[in-house]
């Protein structure tokens, strides 16, 4: 609006809030002239969501390779050398993961080997093939972005932002954001669903924007509506007895603000409305998160290239973090794609009991919990469980039917005993993937 308080409020250094304002081109040499890139450049939106989806994989294994890695290599297959090990105590996986992952830096995008320790102090068995280091970053993603741990708060939608409080500003706090950051982008470089919803501002500067007025509903709805009703009062702006300052709380305390110098002996009036209007929405939505964000952004550009992310809108973007928000499973989809072994098939009474036990009498809850239980992720991949690398598989673990159903993650395999009362098997897969016992079921 040209006001001129947007450098005045932004710190030093973050003249520009979005720290992906100059990010290096992901594009091969070769193509950076064709003209479908030119069209995905400038109107990303006439390419349909989910070719972009495949373009940004594409991107992913181009990026992949370039440091050594096969194109056509899963992501933990025989040629993803380990370039750490970490060892995890159950409940402390942000505490753990912190401590041994942080100093990787960039290095975070190569093959990471988990290990789980549980409460007794035991290390759990199995072998990471990728299935351990799902969970590891679910459970560490539940942690660190719970409002209880301070990084975060959570609008009254239950989205997330930067913490604006000035302990969020700590360098500590700022180290763990930075991590955070490195998290979310490994998360996306992986394909791994991680469920954690962010708010629509604070998504947008993820694509190099500043948010502004039209931003505030997703932090603040009703702030916004004071702003619009001030934006259009017909009166004296005077008799509403404002001045440029603007209030936030900070450890249950309310204090006031100064927007400009002396700005509380400054009256809002029918002339500077607009500027004041302007320097709340910059205030809460920008300069309050700014190094918050700034040290995000830091992390989450050490895995992800930002011109990747610009092919998506916000909405978009919590798609290809954390999927669909639908609770409920396709499961019909998921039938489409599963693979039988070691004497099942579609045809066997057991799988017949299965499929009905999940059809009729799990919840949405529940199919969430099974899928969670083979894969490490309670939601399906975002194009499908056709796009699901190994292929979710069920197969017989043999006679005994005592036994509970087991799983191995890292295969996307589900160990199903031959039971033959429909009755017995509701209650053991009910056990199964309520049990949370990790690896050690496997």
């Amino acid at each position: 609006m040209g006001f001129g308080w947007g450098q005045r409020l932004n710190p030093a250094g973050i003249a520009n809030p979005s720290p992906f304002s100059q990010s290096t081109s992901y594009t091969p040499r070769r193509d950076r002239h064709t003209p479908r890139v030119t069209i995905l450049r400038s109107l990303p939106f006439t390419v349909p969501f989910e070719t972009r989806v495949l373009i940004f994989r594409h991107s992913v294994a181009r990026d992949r390779s370039s440091q050594g890695g096969d194109i056509e290599t899963a992501m933990w297959g025989p040629d993803g050398a380990v370039v750490a090990r970490c060892t995890v105590r159950r409940g402390r996986e942000f505490e753990d993961g912190f401590s041994g992952l942080n100093a990787l830096g960039s290095k975070l995008k190569k093959r990471i080997s988990i290990t789980f320790v549980n409460e007794l102090g035991m290390e759990e068995a199995g072998i990471d093939g990728g299935g351990v280091f799902k969970e590891f970053l679910t459970r560490l993603s539940k942690q660190a972005f719970d409002i209880n741990y301070g990084l975060f708060q959570a609008t009254r939608e239950q989205r997330l932002y930067p913490n604006p409080s000035a302990y969020a500003r700590g360098d500590d706090q700022l180290r763990y954001l930075e991590f955070l950051g490195r998290v979310v982008g490994k998360a996306m470089y992986e394909g791994i669903l991680v469920d954690v919803q962010f708010a629509e501002f604070f998504l947008a500067k993820w694509l190099g924007r500043q948010s502004y007025l039209d931003d505030l509903p997703s932090l603040d709805p009703e702030l916004y509506q004071g702003m619009i009703f001030l934006k259009n009062y017909q009166g004296n702006v005077e008799d509403l007895a404002l001045n440029l300052t603007v209030s936030e709380q900070e450890f249950g305390q309310t204090r006031n603000v100064e927007l400009v110098r002396n700005g509380s002996q400054i009256p809002v009036t029918n002339e500077n409305r607009i500027q004041y209007i302007y320097m709340v929405a910059n205030y809460k939505l920008n300069f309050l998160i700014a190094r918050q964000s700034a040290a995000f952004f830091s992390g989450l550009k050490d895995i992800v290239n930002p011109r990747w992310l610009r092919m998506f809108n916000q909405q978009e973007l919590q798609m290809l973090l954390s999927g669909s928000s639908s609770l409920d499973i396709d499961l019909q989809d998921l039938k489409r794609n599963v693979v039988y072994a070691q004497g099942f098939d579609e045809s066997h009474p057991t799988i017949a009991n299965f499929w009905k036990i999940v059809e009729r009498d799990f919840t949405p809850e529940e199919r969430s919990l099974l899928v969670r239980f083979v894969t490490s992720c309670s939601r399906p991949p975002l194009l499908g469980f056709s796009e699901l690398n190994p292929k979710f598989s069920i197969r017989s673990s043999g006679e005994d039917e005592n036994r509970l159903p087991t799983a191995s993650t890292c295969v996307n395999l589900l160990k199903l005993p031959v039971y033959k009362d429909e009755s017995q098997m509701r209650t053991k897969l009910r056990y199964a993937i309520n049990s949370g016992a990790g690896f050690e079921l496997s």
